[in-house]
């Protein structure tokens, strides 16, 4: 066996941060047969797994192997601050669950909008036809209109019954 300070320090970490084995090696990419045979102190590992693992729970490989320098001895404020923060990985959790939460919300507004549109594309076309037939409502009363112009300016009208029989006649046509 393999005895090393640093591997009851990362299992200290580890604990410390909430975090089991599997976790650990999710966040980190390490397997978790090699943390926990670190752990155990069953193998040393390579200076990139122990940087890779550091890096993660925010210290110096040095403190990772179990070394405290007088810098680790007194608390950073760096650590201080981390220390008051929950751990990574339960932030990893509230913002999975967040995103789940914001995905749901986001497929039923999706849904919402997909039948609004449905309800509003058949409004539309109602509003539409009822547009068109406002519109050819108003081109039959111009034309109406314009025809009785045009027989009102002619010299040779003979009366007001015969402009409103042209109105009837062309009020007939719209009609038919």
């Amino acid at each position: 066996m393999y005895e090393s300070s640093g591997a009851g320090r990362l299992k200290t970490l580890r604990e410390q941060s909430g975090l089991t084995q599997q976790e650990l090696s999710r966040q980190t990419g390490v397997s978790r047969s090699l943390i926990s045979q670190w752990e155990n102190g069953v193998i040393s590992v390579s200076l990139a797994t122990k940087k890779r693992v550091a890096s993660y729970f925010g210290v110096d490989v040095s403190e990772l192997d179990g070394e405290v320098t007088s810098a680790q001895a007194a608390p950073r404020p760096s650590q201080t601050v981390r220390d008051s923060l929950p751990p990574r990985v339960e932030m990893s959790a509230a913002a999975r669950q967040e995103m789940s939460e914001l995905a749901a919300q986001y497929a039923a507004l999706n849904h919402k909008l997909e039948q609004m549109l449905g309800r509003l594309t058949q409004d539309e076309l109602t509003a539409v036809r009822e547009s068109a037939a406002r519109m050819a409502q108003a081109v039959e009363t111009e034309l109406v209109f314009r025809q009785v112009k045009a027989f009102q300016d002619r010299p040779d009208a003979a009366s007001r019954d015969e402009v409103l029989r042209a109105v009837e006649a062309l009020m007939g046509q719209g009609n038919g």
